[in-house]
């Protein structure tokens, strides 16, 4: 067993460590919104179609949501030293794979593991800047550490469409060795001889599993929906009854248990309750949209990457500055309803992409994305700040590791979500354009006899017309995704405003914005 370390760091290695926690802890947020312009490429490099490609996304949320629990245990039995060190590791062994593997198995893999390494660095990185800062500093660490995570997540795609258009999609991941290789030098070196004392934290395996059957039998019936006959394969229907048993189970298990794997009592308060629900349903409206909107601006669009990452750089520039005014408000204005209004503002910009016109130009797909920008920003604060209501000290870091799992299963879960509510729309909508009834038949014939007239042979007339109404259909589909998700965000508000007036029982202000900023993308 380690010993505590007698003295606090230096001036210079405070700097050091914490210049290497934050570029750590930007690289594995970075590599949640850079890799979105890239599903097409990656899917079509590994010899899929687009619809895999979101797998590889959902699966790196889902393992990254699974590493929140976990790494506390970790801390607990190895060291935060060692594991922060071999998470980085293992993040960057994993981003060799991806760089260099063209099997879509091995790809699939390698970014689960990517997304488990990282998601353990997240919380260590916060309790290490807690730990070795002495309290009159931490206001400073807590700071950088946030400016840190401040720009990745939204600038992500934009970065990573510049990545695309100058080197190329695997870029990304090459890029990740030597940074994180650099990170885990340079924290051993800053840190060595400084461990926590170790203790063996029991893990209570029954609920681990049954929560990893619950949510990973879930996140793999969407996936498969997606790409198969949505809900009528009996492979769907079977993963998600086994999910729904087993998501029941763990509850059942979780309840009174004496060392839970998820302590499911903090859903007894009502505020904790409101706030986890809000989160995970932001959470997977927000990266389902996401998604959905990067990919099809791509694929159904014609958009190359470098100039979706420009479409979304409005909402990146203005989401951030947003949740920056949103956390000096909160103690001023009552976060219920600074959330209702995000949500609300929210819901208006889904239904101004809901109406978009059938050109979808640059200019009317650009407006929209400042305006959304301004509410992004303020979407989770409220709800982290209602979730955490009346909370303080080793309760309030017990209860963001739940958050924290809550809202990542939902951005997991709502990359296939979206992506079949898209499917089914675009069915229906390649029906009403092409085969409704007799009058859109008949223009579809004088059109094609048009062409034939100009020269053009019956199959291509063919091909360009059904290329034309296939792009339609997909634009009628996005439309209506966004339309749906403008009632999903309306509920969300009213649900805002049901919870209880919030409590802010740490009375260390940066302890508290950093708690916060922990359970938001």
């Amino acid at each position: 067993m380690t010993t505590l370390p007698r003295a606090p760091l230096g001036a210079r290695k405070l700097v050091i460590l914490n210049l290497v926690l934050g570029i750590g802890h930007f690289l594995v947020l970075f590599n949640t919104g850079a890799y979105l312009p890239m599903i097409p490429y990656a899917a079509a490099a590994l010899g899929h179609a687009v619809p895999f490609g979101d797998w590889t996304q959902a699966n790196f949320f889902m393992a990254m949501a699974f590493a929140f629990p976990i790494a506390p245990r970790l801390a607990a039995r190895f060291g935060e030293v060692h594991v922060v060190v071999a998470a980085f590791l293992a993040f960057a062994a994993a981003s060799a794979v991806c760089a260099s593997t063209g099997h879509f198995v091995t790809f699939l893999a390698a970014r689960g593991l990517q997304g488990f390494a990282g998601g353990v660095t997240i919380p260590i990185s916060y309790s290490a800047i807690l730990r070795h800062y002495r309290p009159d500093q931490r206001n400073i660490g807590l700071i950088l550490w946030g400016i840190a995570a401040l720009m990745p997540f939204t600038l992500g795609p934009t970065l990573g469409g510049i990545l695309i258009h100058v080197f190329g999609w695997r870029a990304l991941f090459v890029l990740n060795v030597p940074l994180a290789v650099l990170v885990a030098i340079f924290c051993t070196v800053v840190l060595f001889q400084r461990e926590t004392a170790r203790v063996a934290e029991r893990l209570d395996g029954v609920g681990f599993v049954l929560l990893a059957i619950g949510l990973i039998g879930a996140l793999w019936a969407f996936d498969i929906a997606e790409v198969g006959d949505f809900w009528r394969s009996p492979r769907v229907g079977t993963l998600g009854l086994t999910s729904l048993c087993a998501l029941a189970l763990f509850i059942a298990w979780e309840w009174d248990h004496p060392a839970p794997f998820i302590d499911l009592r903090f859903f007894r308060r009502r505020n904790f309750a409101v706030g986890g629900f809000g989160l995970f349903a932001t959470a997977l409206l927000f990266q389902g949209l996401m998604a959905i909107y990067v990919v099809q601006s791509e694929v159904a669009l014609g958009y190359t990457a470098l100039w979706v990452g420009f479409l979304i750089l409005p909402m990146a520039i203005f989401s951030k500055l947003a949740s920056i005014l949103t956390h000096r408000w909160m103690t001023r204005i009552d976060p219920r309803w600074l959330g209702s209004a995000a949500l609300s503002g929210m819901a208006f910009s889904c239904w101004l992409v809901a109406s978009y016109n059938r050109s979808a130009s640059f200019d009317a797909l650009l407006w929209p994305q400042v305006l959304a920008g301004v509410f992004v920003g303020a979407l989770f604060p409220p709800f982290a700040a209602i979730a955490l209501s009346g909370l303080r000290g080793p309760a309030e870091l017990r209860a963001g590791s739940i958050l924290n799992l809550l809202r990542v299963s939902g951005q997991a879960l709502g990359i296939p979500v979206f992506a079949v509510l898209w499917e089914v729309r675009r069915t229906v909508a390649r029906h009403f354009v092409s085969a409704s009834d007799g009058l859109a038949r008949l223009h579809i014939a004088v059109v094609t006899q048009a062409l034939a007239r100009h020269g053009m042979d019956q199959a291509a007339a063919a091909g360009v017309i059904a290329h034309a109404l296939g792009k339609a259909a997909d634009l009628m589909a996005l439309g209506e995704v966004f339309h749906i998700a403008t009632w999903a965000f309306l509920g969300l508000a009213a649900l805002c405003l049901t919870a209880q007036p919030v409590v802010f029982a740490e009375p260390d202000a940066p302890l508290r914005l950093g708690a916060q900023e922990l359970i938001e993308p």
